[in-house]
Protein backbone atom coordinates (compact mmCIF):
# COMPACT_ATOMS: atom_id res chain seq x y z
CA UNK A 1 0.00 0.00 0.00
CA UNK A 2 1.01 3.55 -1.42
CA UNK A 3 1.35 6.15 1.78
CA UNK A 4 2.27 9.76 1.20
CA UNK A 5 3.02 12.14 3.43
CA UNK A 6 5.46 14.64 5.08
CA UNK A 7 8.43 13.53 7.16
CA UNK A 8 10.79 16.15 8.88
CA UNK A 9 9.64 18.00 6.71
CA UNK A 10 10.36 15.86 2.91
CA UNK A 11 7.30 14.39 1.32
CA UNK A 12 7.94 10.94 0.91
CA UNK A 13 5.92 7.76 -0.41
CA UNK A 14 6.19 4.92 1.68
CA UNK A 15 5.29 1.07 0.20
CA UNK A 16 3.89 -1.11 3.55
CA UNK A 17 1.05 -3.42 4.71
CA UNK A 18 -1.55 -2.29 5.79
CA UNK A 19 -0.91 -3.07 9.23
CA UNK A 20 2.96 -1.83 9.52
CA UNK A 21 3.06 0.64 12.56
CA UNK A 22 4.48 4.01 12.12
CA UNK A 23 7.09 2.95 14.78
CA UNK A 24 8.46 -0.18 12.76
CA UNK A 25 8.84 1.81 9.70
CA UNK A 26 10.09 5.00 11.07
CA UNK A 27 13.14 2.19 12.99
CA UNK A 28 13.42 -0.14 9.94
CA UNK A 29 13.37 1.78 6.67
CA UNK A 30 14.59 5.89 7.14
CA UNK A 31 16.44 4.09 10.17
CA UNK A 32 15.19 7.09 12.15
CA UNK A 33 15.87 5.13 15.69
CA UNK A 34 15.56 8.13 18.31
CA UNK A 35 11.84 7.12 17.88
CA UNK A 36 11.79 4.24 20.74
CA UNK A 37 9.78 1.13 21.02
CA UNK A 38 8.73 0.60 25.00
CA UNK A 39 5.39 -0.75 26.07
CA UNK A 40 4.38 -0.88 22.48
CA UNK A 41 0.81 -0.69 23.44
CA UNK A 42 0.57 3.03 23.26
CA UNK A 43 0.86 3.60 27.31
CA UNK A 44 4.69 4.91 28.06
CA UNK A 45 5.25 7.60 25.47
CA UNK A 46 8.21 6.91 24.25
CA UNK A 47 7.36 6.22 20.59
CA UNK A 48 6.04 9.77 20.79
CA UNK A 49 6.33 11.71 17.16
CA UNK A 50 4.48 15.07 16.41
CA UNK A 51 1.43 14.58 13.54
CA UNK A 52 0.16 17.73 11.50
CA UNK A 53 -2.59 17.14 9.96
CA UNK A 54 -6.27 19.64 9.56
CA UNK A 55 -7.09 18.87 12.83
CA UNK A 56 -3.65 20.66 14.03
CA UNK A 57 -0.64 19.43 15.83
CA UNK A 58 -0.62 16.45 18.36
CA UNK A 59 1.88 13.97 19.56
CA UNK A 60 1.06 10.69 18.98
CA UNK A 61 2.25 7.32 19.99
CA UNK A 62 3.92 5.96 16.79
CA UNK A 63 3.50 2.02 17.82
CA UNK A 64 0.01 2.50 17.64
CA UNK A 65 -0.55 4.62 14.23
CA UNK A 66 -0.68 2.68 11.02
CA UNK A 67 1.05 4.01 8.23
CA UNK A 68 -2.03 4.43 5.86
CA UNK A 69 -3.42 6.42 8.87
CA UNK A 70 -0.69 9.19 7.96
CA UNK A 71 -1.54 9.73 4.62
CA UNK A 72 -1.07 13.34 3.44
CA UNK A 73 -0.45 14.24 7.10
CA UNK A 74 3.08 15.42 8.31
CA UNK A 75 5.32 13.52 10.71
CA UNK A 76 8.36 14.93 12.89
CA UNK A 77 10.18 12.64 14.78
CA UNK A 78 12.96 13.50 17.34
CA UNK A 79 15.41 14.21 14.76
CA UNK A 80 13.34 16.31 12.98
CA UNK A 81 13.01 18.51 15.80
CA UNK A 82 16.35 20.35 15.48
CA UNK A 83 17.02 23.20 13.06
CA UNK A 84 18.38 22.30 9.90
CA UNK A 85 21.43 23.99 11.11
CA UNK A 86 21.57 21.84 13.77
CA UNK A 87 20.55 24.39 16.26
CA UNK A 88 18.44 22.92 19.44
CA UNK A 89 15.07 23.32 19.48
CA UNK A 90 14.26 25.87 22.91
CA UNK A 91 12.81 22.32 24.54
CA UNK A 92 15.88 20.58 23.86
CA UNK A 93 17.87 22.98 25.21
CA UNK A 94 16.06 23.55 27.96
CA UNK A 95 16.25 19.83 28.74
CA UNK A 96 20.34 19.75 29.07
CA UNK A 97 20.08 22.61 30.96
CA UNK A 98 17.13 21.39 33.84
CA UNK A 99 18.62 17.88 33.75
CA UNK A 100 15.78 16.58 32.24
CA UNK A 101 17.68 12.89 31.16
CA UNK A 102 19.19 10.50 32.72
CA UNK A 103 19.08 7.03 30.85
CA UNK A 104 17.67 8.94 27.84
CA UNK A 105 15.30 6.36 26.80
CA UNK A 106 12.11 7.81 27.28
CA UNK A 107 13.88 11.73 26.47
CA UNK A 108 12.55 11.81 22.46
CA UNK A 109 9.41 11.15 23.40
CA UNK A 110 9.04 13.98 25.88
CA UNK A 111 11.31 16.47 23.36
CA UNK A 112 8.38 15.70 20.74
CA UNK A 113 5.61 16.06 23.17
CA UNK A 114 7.06 18.97 24.41
CA UNK A 115 7.77 20.39 21.02
CA UNK A 116 4.03 20.12 20.18
CA UNK A 117 3.06 21.39 23.17
CA UNK A 118 5.38 24.66 22.83
CA UNK A 119 4.33 24.91 19.04
CA UNK A 120 0.32 24.75 20.56
CA UNK A 121 1.27 27.43 23.16
CA UNK A 122 0.39 25.17 25.37
CA UNK A 123 1.39 25.81 28.84
CA UNK A 124 -0.35 23.06 30.62
CA UNK A 125 2.61 20.59 30.98
CA UNK A 126 1.80 18.18 33.65
CA UNK A 127 -1.31 17.74 31.74
CA UNK A 128 0.66 17.74 27.95
CA UNK A 129 2.85 15.05 29.73
CA UNK A 130 0.70 12.97 31.37
CA UNK A 131 1.17 10.66 28.33
CA UNK A 132 4.82 9.98 28.61
CA UNK A 133 6.38 7.93 31.76
CA UNK A 134 10.15 8.71 33.17
CA UNK A 135 11.63 5.95 35.34
CA UNK A 136 14.73 7.25 36.32
CA UNK A 137 14.79 11.00 35.80
CA UNK A 138 11.63 12.11 37.76
CA UNK A 139 9.25 14.36 36.41
CA UNK A 140 10.13 17.45 38.32
CA UNK A 141 13.32 19.02 36.24
CA UNK A 142 11.25 17.68 33.09
CA UNK A 143 8.35 19.82 33.91
CA UNK A 144 11.37 23.47 34.55
CA UNK A 145 12.41 22.45 31.11
CA UNK A 146 9.13 23.16 29.21
CA UNK A 147 8.49 25.90 31.38
CA UNK A 148 12.05 27.36 30.95
CA UNK A 149 10.71 27.13 27.10
CA UNK A 150 7.21 27.81 26.80
CA UNK A 151 8.14 31.87 26.38
CA UNK A 152 10.84 30.94 23.30
CA UNK A 153 9.93 31.95 19.67
CA UNK A 154 8.57 28.55 17.89
CA UNK A 155 11.55 27.88 14.67
CA UNK A 156 10.49 28.27 12.13
CA UNK A 157 10.68 24.83 10.79
CA UNK A 158 8.44 23.51 13.38
CA UNK A 159 5.40 25.18 11.66
CA UNK A 160 4.48 22.04 9.21
CA UNK A 161 1.40 21.67 6.82
CA UNK A 162 -0.21 18.43 5.83
CA UNK A 163 -0.33 17.45 1.88
CA UNK A 164 -2.98 18.53 0.21
CA UNK A 165 -5.29 15.86 -0.49
CA UNK A 166 -7.92 13.92 1.13
CA UNK A 167 -7.62 11.00 3.69
CA UNK A 168 -8.78 7.77 2.53
CA UNK A 169 -9.17 4.35 3.69
CA UNK A 170 -6.51 3.25 0.79
CA UNK A 171 -3.99 5.00 1.70
CA UNK A 172 -3.87 6.43 -1.56
CA UNK A 173 -4.95 10.49 -3.28
CA UNK A 174 -8.07 10.44 -4.20
CA UNK A 175 -10.26 13.32 -4.99
CA UNK A 176 -13.73 13.29 -3.18
CA UNK A 177 -12.68 10.17 -0.97
CA UNK A 178 -13.78 10.96 2.79
CA UNK A 179 -14.70 9.05 5.48
CA UNK A 180 -18.05 8.51 6.59
CA UNK A 181 -18.76 10.81 9.39
CA UNK A 182 -22.45 9.83 10.68
CA UNK A 183 -23.53 6.48 12.19
CA UNK A 184 -25.55 6.19 8.32
CA UNK A 185 -22.51 7.13 6.51
CA UNK A 186 -20.58 4.42 8.57
CA UNK A 187 -23.19 1.33 8.12
CA UNK A 188 -23.33 2.07 4.35
CA UNK A 189 -19.69 1.68 4.22
CA UNK A 190 -20.17 -1.32 6.60
CA UNK A 191 -22.35 -2.67 4.00
CA UNK A 192 -19.88 -1.94 1.07
CA UNK A 193 -17.18 -3.28 2.81
CA UNK A 194 -18.19 -6.35 5.09
CA UNK A 195 -14.71 -7.47 5.39
CA UNK A 196 -13.53 -4.39 6.88
CA UNK A 197 -12.48 -4.08 10.65
CA UNK A 198 -13.20 -0.41 12.38
CA UNK A 199 -9.86 0.96 14.67
CA UNK A 200 -10.68 3.55 16.73
CA UNK A 201 -7.08 3.86 18.94
CA UNK A 202 -5.85 0.77 17.45
CA UNK A 203 -4.73 -0.42 20.97
CA UNK A 204 -6.42 -4.31 21.12
CA UNK A 205 -6.51 -4.48 17.46
CA UNK A 206 -3.07 -2.98 16.54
Amino acid sequence: MRTTFLLNGSEITAETSPTTTLLDWLREHPNLTGTKEGCNEGDCGACSVIITDANGVRALNACILFVPQIHGKAVRTVEGVAAPDDTLHPVQQAMIEHHGSQCGFCTPGFVTTMAAAHLNGATDHDTQLAGNLCRCTGYAPIIRAAQAAQAAPVPDHMRDTSLPFAQNTSGEPQAGAEPPTTPDALAHWLDQNPDGTLIAGATDVG
